[in-house]
């Protein structure tokens, strides 16, 4: 496949359903940002052809659109009843981490682990690497 047209469909929908999960497909779905889909889901497009995903700058910069559309999608979910809330939660933690696995980049992955762990001094020597 040409490089150029690689790299202009880089994008990832992270959809979640309403209800209860999550799921995430590496299609590249039209420009609009959240569109509700037959199950009842709503996608999110996320879009990175613009990015360097092999430094920090670029990783951190997709882990953020990535979180963005998750707290979009999971959004039906947040609540101030607990049930509820950590349904949300749970909904954030399966977006991201399902979205991370799809784009399939080491440098991404690793920063997504760390974040999950809370491990600031290794963020902190990673984007120091990098």
């Amino acid at each position: 496949m040409n490089n150029t047209i690689a790299t202009t469909v880089r994008a990832i929908a992270i959809c979640a359903a309403a209800t209860l999960g999550f799921n995430a497909d590496a299609s590249a779905a039209g420009p609009s940002n959240t569109q509700p889909v037959a199950n009842g889901a709503l996608t999110y497009v996320v879009r990175f052809a613009d990015l360097d995903l092999s430094n920090i700058k670029g990783t951190t910069e997709l882990y953020g659109r990535l979180r963005n559309a998750a707290r979009v999608v999971c959004e039906p979910l947040e609540n101030r009843d607990l049930r509820i809330a950590t349904k949300h939660e749970a909904c954030m933690r399966t977006a991201i981490a399902d979205a991370v696995e799809s784009v399939d980049r080491p440098l991404l992955s690793q920063y997504h682990q760390l974040r999950t762990k809370g491990d600031k001094a290794a963020l902190v020597q990673l984007a120091n690497a990098y």
